[in-house]
């Protein structure tokens, strides 16, 4: 029969517990990184295995692949990503292809997990978006979803380090307030009823992005998607 493995990184060794529907013991192993995040791997089939991935900095994403069984250890592959929002009137969801590499390592009481390849969130292959009682699905889904995530990407690479509230206040501080106050005189454009603080654009943002931020698109980019906002700003973190 097979055996499933999981790796908890949720800060405590949660031990060894019978499961149900897996006939051998489940094992599970403490690591301290990547915080929060628990790897499932197995029931192994024919040397390989299953591998899910969630929580921490993943928010809603799960992440799956395969491991096949080496020396002690495992090697994952990554295969795939998907992901889920609601907001207040809709939802998306999406799935990115991904290529990158892990190596688990049981150890003891504990265990490790050591990044060989990052994988590269730039390849969406579904998406499938909802607007009030509008779907939005097939090739059209996928080239809005991918035009959202293309301008977040570009957005939080430009950016410093940030938490979620942090990151709301670096983003639209006239929504989340100012570090610090405005010059009373300072440039403003008003787009359907918003007045947006176009010096704080221009101090913040790189050009090709000012007219997003002005227009309002970011804030809806925001609005209907703040997971996928956490999951730009956290991926490369997540995997180091």
């Amino acid at each position: 029969m097979g055996r499933m493995i999981t790796l908890g990184l949720i800060g405590a060794l949660l031990g060894f517990t019978a499961c149900a529907s897996v006939p051998a013991p489940q094992a599970s192993f403490h690591t301290s990184a990547p915080a929060g995040v628990t790897v499932v791997i197995g029931p192994e089939s024919q040397g390989g295995a299953p591998v899910r991935i969630t929580g921490g900095a993943l928010g809603s994403a799960v992440v799956t692949g395969e491991a096949q069984p080496e020396a002690g250890g495992w090697r994952i592959s990554l295969r795939r990503l998907d992901w889920f929002n609601n907001w207040a009137n809709g939802w998306t969801q999406a799935s990115f292809l991904l290529d990158g590499s892990l190596l688990a390592r049981p150890s003891g009481a504990g265990g490790t997990l050591a990044v060989e390849a990052v994988p590269q969130l730039d390849v969406v292959d579904s998406a499938s978006i909802r607007y009030f009682d509008t779907y939005v699905r097939g090739d059209r889904g996928q080239q809005e979803f991918s035009r959202r995530w293309n301008r977040i990407q570009a957005v939080c690479a430009g950016s410093p380090p940030l938490k979620p509230r942090a990151m709301e206040r670096w983003l639209f501080p006239e929504l989340y307030g100012y570090d610090k106050p405005p010059a009373p005189d300072h440039g403003r454009v008003t787009v359907q009823g918003f007045e947006w603080d176009t010096d704080y654009t221009k101090t913040h943002f790189a050009e090709p992005l000012r007219v997003l931020r002005n227009s309002g698109t970011l804030l809806r980019d925001y609005k209907e998607s703040p997971g996928l906002w956490l999951l730009a700003l956290n991926w490369k973190d997540l995997w180091k």
